[in-house]
């Protein structure tokens, strides 16, 4: 017996430590969290699973666990970094997950953390003590789940936070043990030893050719376009609600890290307004948001640590005014702002995180044309932005050699968009692509009838850099606004455009090749010579793809000076409204469940001989015994011993006993404290 449980407390460590090290690396890894030390960050695991498999295999270490862990608690919270590292830990957690849904970043202005290894050391701890409690006393496994799969749930909310395999292996391993030697272990303690020891090598076999034969990279997530669905018809849904209410539910814009050209097919945007904007000078403006410069036939793509200036010389326009009322990651700039700006991976972070910014804009010179066409120089330093798969390049250079244009950079680029709109129409229905198509722009080229703005920018930009002209594809939104006047934009307003390099002024320009957007002016003209404008956007400057935004957040750039939220447009986030929408229905999951499990304890009660039901029997009586802090009585236990080796058939009254202690004990849990009347109930299902 003194054996078994040294056994028992040995598997139990092994397993809490294995457990515990997979729950906190599929945090780690999935959202690239830094470390100083992952071994370090291992021995934090492994000390609360041998503290906890030496503590709960003996009667009392319970306390003397708990004690520990408070004595350690305390130590650390007086250290004074505890709390600042689990905030700064759940405002990186929020802000992956505003970037892909919006639902608002929860602020940190302590200093940077270096290293997380406290808040997940804690997650750790709590992780092995749970699963060497479940070992140890021969609970249920749903003791441990709860801390092991939160943290894995919390990478499942979003596509691009995925752990590393390894981790996963030991999570899933080590979940998968008490699954398959709980109920055995319960019942025996020397069984589900046994029954450990003899699947753990075939468990383990088992999970790693699984995890080999469905690696991650082959993984195709057909979830997205449900998904995407969901999120359109929650925001078309939300925004009818609101039309004759208070309350304003606020749905910010988002821009893909990443864009799968292969994936797209019909759109359809919505009208829910996503920002709020302002500008003294009236006109068609663009507002830049994120611009991409790795093309490889099916995708566009971000390069890291890039940093650059964006500005220009010109006329003051005024300020545009900025109003997104939930925090962004990311400012979306008009051609072009004052000062000196750079752009961090493509875009202008949001280091203040303000929800309503303001810039001063500046336009062009008159003369720029001029200047533009005067200047026939090749551009030179800016190869990164010529890069195209090899073939590609060959055949979109024989696509532009019909091409008649004149010398400088900026005729080329204009003989390329009117080629470019020429290629198809313009349909927000356009056809998705064949499952075969090599490479996307020359598919849209070549061979499609229709397309969006999507399209017709990355052929642009293809073809300039075929042309030898440095462009790169640019994501945001088009916008006409009226002097003075606020205008709420919309998805139907999201846009994308193609940017080539000017050297003649040493800038990027808009090219704009989307039929129906073409006729608006690139740059407005100052304000002494504009006329009025509708401020309404056309259809046809529609949609840029709605895929989530999910890498950490590179503060950089400090923000230009932000103006209040007008009172009128404040409103809820969107976790609130997603609290509304799922705390009933995890009550009513919560109940079911209970309700089910009662149903089938009361009919294995009944299922059988009267042995088998004195057996069950006896097994609620020591569940509920132990709830109480009681021993069952041993006239119960004699009945269970006799229903069990002795040939005897045990009568009705005898199982009556059972009953009897039973409803009595049940009766008793009932009088308990509210919090442990609702333990009882939901996570026992006692009644």
């Amino acid at each position: 017996m003194k054996y078994d449980r040294y056994v028992t407390a040995a598997i139990a460590a092994a397993l809490a430590f294995l457990t515990a090290l997979g729950t906190v690396g599929c945090v780690v890894t999935a959202f690239e969290l830094p470390v100083n030390d992952l071994a370090l960050t291992a021995l934090g695991c492994a000390l609360p699973a041998l503290l906890g498999a030496a503590a709960f295999s003996r009667k009392g270490g319970a306390l003397v666990a708990v004690l520990l862990c408070a004595a350690a608690g305390i130590w650390l919270w007086r250290q004074g970094d505890l709390g600042s590292h689990w905030l700064a830990l759940i405002s990186r957690l929020s802000a992956v997950y505003d970037r892909a849904y919006g639902w608002g970043v929860i602020p940190f202005n302590g200093e940077a953390v270096e290293s997380f290894h406290l808040p997940l050391g804690m997650v750790g701890a709590l992780t092995a003590l749970a699963v060497s409690w479940t070992v140890c006393r021969g609970v249920s496994a749903a003791a441990a789940m709860l801390p092991a799969l939160t943290p894995l749930a919390a990478c499942l909310v979003v596509t691009d936070t995925v752990p590393q395999p390894r981790f996963l292996w030991c999570l899933f391993f080590g979940l998968l043990m008490l699954l398959l030697t709980g109920h055995t272990r319960r019942s025996s303690p020397y069984q589900g030893n046994r029954l450990t020891c003899l699947a753990a090598l075939p468990v383990a076999l088992a999970l790693g050719a699984l995890m080999l034969a469905i690696p991650q990279e082959g993984y195709v997530n057909y979830a997205e376009p449900v998904r995407q669905r969901m999120i359109h018809w929650l925001e078309e849904a939300a925004w009818e609600e609101t039309q004759g209410g208070d309350v304003s539910i606020r749905f910010v814009p988002q821009e893909p890290e990443r864009l799968e050209l292969l994936e797209l097919g019909s759109r359809t945007p919505s009208n829910a307004p996503v920002m709020w904007v302002s500008a003294d000078t009236g006109g068609v403006v663009y507002l830049r948001g994120q611009d991409y410069d790795r093309y490889d036939g099916a995708s566009w793509g971000i390069s890291p640590h890039r940093v650059e200036p964006f500005s220009c010389s010109g006329p003051s326009l005024g300020l545009v005014t900025v109003q997104t009322g939930t925090a962004l990651e990311r400012m979306y700039l008009p051609y072009y702002p004052d000062g000196e700006l750079r752009l961090v991976e493509g875009r202008l972070e949001n280091s203040r995180l303000s929800g309503a910014y303001a810039f001063t804009r500046l336009g062009l010179p008159g003369d720029w044309r001029d200047i533009a066409l005067a200047h026939s120089g090749e551009v030179s330093g800016m190869e990164s932005y010529l890069e195209l798969p090899e073939q590609t390049r060959a055949q979109a250079q024989t696509l532009l050699e019909e091409l008649s244009a004149g010398p400088s950079v900026t005729e080329r680029a204009e003989a390329i968009a009117r080629l470019v709109r020429e290629t198809a129409r313009y349909d927000l229905n356009a056809p998705s692509v064949p499952q075969q198509t090599g490479d996307f722009a020359l598919w849209f080229l070549e061979e499609a009838e229709a397309g969006y703005c999507v399209h017709f920018a990355t052929a642009s930009v293809v073809l300039l850099r075929a042309a030898g002209i440095p462009a790169r594809y640019v994501s945001g939104y088009l916008v006409t606004l009226r002097a003075g006047q606020t205008a709420a934009v919309t998805g139907e307003q999201a846009h994308a455009w193609a940017e080539y390099y000017e050297p003649a002024l040493e800038t990027w320009l808009v090219l704009e090749s989307t039929p129906g957007a073409a006729d608006a002016p690139v740059y407005t003209v100052p304000a002494e010579t504009e006329q009025p404008v509708q401020t309404t956007q056309p259809e046809t400057t529609a949609e840029a793809p709605t895929q989530p935004d999910q890498t950490d957040p590179k503060p950089q750039a400090t923000a230009p000076a932000a103006s209040d939220p007008p009172e009128d447009r404040q409103g809820v986030s969107w976790a609130a409204v997603g609290a509304i929408l799922i705390l009933p229905l995890l009550a009513a999951v919560l109940e079911l469940q209970s309700r089910l499990r009662r149903r089938l304890r009361r009919g294995g009660l009944r299922r059988g001989g009267n042995n088998a039901q004195a057996l069950a029997r006896w097994q609620e009586a020591v569940l509920l015994a132990r709830l109480a802090g009681q021993t069952p009585p041993g006239e119960l236990e004699q009945l269970a011993l006799k229903a069990k080796f002795s040939s005897h058939t045990l009568t009705r009254e005898e199982l009556n006993r059972f009953d009897r202690y039973i409803r009595g004990q049940t009766e008793a849990l009932s009088r308990q404290p509210w919090h442990r009347r609702l333990l009882y109930r939901y996570w026992y299902a006692i009644y």
